[in-house]
């Protein structure tokens, strides 16, 4: 795929900050990087603005992620054409840093799941009541 279909499959949005954006703001991201393994597949590539492309630097994903919570609801939320492998690996990874609690739910549903769109559903209902339970003051 060109680099204008990804960012018009992504609806112009960066995956990390959700913000729509001009196209010359925007690059791709590997979610894989090339020089770990990854390629230019279009479930191993995202829209992501420059400035988060840049925050996001050399580091790995499960790392920004875990360091950013903010991206990584967004991701979890948006990324929806990712390859189920690639979602898989960030979320448990995330899991295995203690970034996030492993409820069976998640687990299960996603290892049992095919589909990138079904594992992001099951991440962002995860990730929506992490928010919920941060925000409760109670």
């Amino acid at each position: 795929m060109k680099r204008s279909e990804i960012f018009t499959r992504d609806g112009y949005r960066c995956v990390y900050c959700g913000t729509v954006h001009d196209a010359e703001a925007l690059s791709i991201d590997h979610v894989q990087p090339r020089m770990r393994g990854g390629d230019g597949s279009p479930g191993n590539v995202v829209t992501a603005c420059r400035g988060c492309n840049t925050r996001k630097g050399s580091r790995s994903l499960p790392v920004f992620l875990m360091e950013e919570p903010e991206a990584r609801r967004n991701f979890f939320a948006l990324a929806r054409y990712v390859w189920p492998r690639h979602l898989k690996a960030v979320a448990e990874e995330l899991v295995r840093r203690g970034v996030m609690e492993a409820p069976s739910e998640l687990v299960e549903g996603v290892r049992g799941l095919r589909s990138s769109e079904a594992i992001a559903d099951v991440l962002s209902r995860h990730h929506s009541q992490d928010s919920s339970i941060e925000g409760d003051s109670s």
